[in-house]
């Protein structure tokens, strides 16, 4: 092989490996990826794409083609290794010989098989993605070269989508197609009742926002900067608390967290002078529609346990943690610093009624009676008005006043007792659902 062959076709597989990892990169995108796909994705759109001057999807369209040449180009130089390696009047005469086209077939194909998709595979798991950064020079002049080729081609494609017809939108009901599988799941004896509850958990996972999960500003434990270190340290000694935000002039201005660990570096002749305001670490905010599943990733790659809830006017609304995040996908986690107290989650059978906390949603009440019927979806006739999330909320709304213990509010075919409230929340609720009109005819 000549040199000039043999040199064209190393730089060729360097810019393919590249290529492909690129290209392997935007193909990644809004998965759920791995910690080490992720971390190779991540590094892209942070440390590189921001300054690549083109677009996302340019870019994603050139690295594309620029595989496509590669791969194109590591045939072309075969090819002529090929054909350096017979003298013409062999051909002529007997035609090439089989070995050698057999030879550089499978030289070929191992070539492409290692530069196109295992050396890319490798660093996506070996590396974090953050060496390319070094290589976005030469990326960039490459894409600009070939940017005619790419606008030309996004015009043809651009071109052949406004020939296709369009076609009618349908709605999507993921909700639904997960319970049918759920179901069927059941029906062949694949999946156990607590396998389903594990999977229908994560599904409405991704719908839920931190408004839901939250655990809102009544119920927030914090405390002043103004506070001693001492007071703090007696106060974290009758809590369960490992962290506790930190609020100014009010609540609505939280300005830090404190970590009762951080006590420890704290000298006992200190503790009576310094304030937790002088321990404080800094505090992040979310607002409280952030859906979260993306809040999830966010905390976990901030390596952050707590962010500060706010509603659309700037004001705390609640706080929200790792462990608030993974009780709405496998429900309560209690450890051994947790104190006894009334369960959150529902009690009682649907004949009878089932008690349930304020905090209860509504959307999963019709759980609590689907084994009365289980042919049939148990329709609540829920008034379509309603903008409460909650149970608490829900009666609250009804009646135009936060109800107090012993009073009766009617939703839909549901009958709401409060069991307890106080004159800022209710804080449990006694759910019972009335007979449809067709079984009370029947009786």
């Amino acid at each position: 092989m000549s040199y000039w062959i043999l040199a064209s076709l190393l730089l060729l597989l360097i810019v393919q490996t590249l290529a492909s990892y690129i290209d392997r990169v935007y193909s990644e995108m809004g998965k759920f990826l791995s910690r080490d796909f992720q971390e190779n994705v991540d590094a892209w759109t942070r440390a590189v794409e921001p300054k690549m001057i083109l677009g996302r999807d340019t870019l994603a369209l050139s690295a594309s083609v620029l595989r496509q040449i590669t791969l194109t180009g590591i045939a072309v130089l075969f090819g002529a290794k090929l054909y350096s390696s017979l003298t013409l009047l062999p051909i002529l005469r007997h035609g090439p010989r089989l070995p050698d086209f057999a030879m550089t077939a499978v030289e070929l194909v191992s070539i492409v098989i290692l530069f196109d998709r295992l050396i890319p595979y490798l660093l996506f798991v070996r590396t974090k993605g953050l060496w390319i950064a070094r290589l976005r020079l030469p990326l960039v002049l490459i894409f600009l070269v070939l940017l005619p080729i790419t606008g030309l081609l996004s015009l043809l494609i651009s071109i052949v989508a406004l020939a296709e017809p369009e076609e009618p939108e349908e709605e999507e009901n993921s909700s639904e197609g997960v319970d049918a599988l759920l179901d069927a799941g059941k029906e062949e004896g694949i999946l156990e009742e607590s396998d389903r509850e594990l999977v229908r958990s994560v599904v409405e996972f991704g719908d839920k926002v931190a408004r839901a999960v939250m655990t809102p500003r009544p119920e927030m434990f914090c405390v002043p900067g103004t506070m001693t270190l001492d007071e703090f340290t007696n106060l974290m000694a009758k809590e369960a608390y490992s962290r506790v935000p930190v609020y100014g002039e009010s609540i609505d201005i939280i300005t830090g967290i404190a970590f009762a660990r951080d006590l420890l570096g704290v000298a006992d002749s200190e503790a009576a002078r310094q304030t937790v305001a002088s321990i404080q670490k800094p505090v992040a905010f979310v607002p409280e529609t952030k859906k979260v599943n993306e809040l999830l990733k966010e905390m976990q790659r901030a390596k952050q346990h707590m962010r500060i809830v706010v509603d659309e006017y700037g004001a705390v609304a609640g706080l929200i943690t790792i462990e608030d995040l993974l009780e709405a996908i496998v429900g309560d986690i209690e450890d051994e610093h947790d104190v006894e107290e009334e369960t959150n989650e529902p009690v009682g059978n649907p004949q009878e009624g089932w008690s349930v906390p304020g905090r209860f949603e509504v959307s999963r009440l019709r759980e609590l009676f689907e084994s009365q019927n289980d042919e049939l979806p148990v329709d609540l006739e829920l008034p379509s008005a309603v903008e409460a999330t909650t149970v608490g909320g829900l009666v609250s709304e009804l009646a135009g006043h936060i109800p107090h213990s012993g009073e009766v509010v009617e939703a839909g075919r549901l009958r709401l007792e409060i069991l307890a409230s106080t004159d800022r929340r209710v804080q449990r609720v006694k759910v019972q659902m009335a007979a449809s009109p067709e079984t009370a005819d029947n009786q």
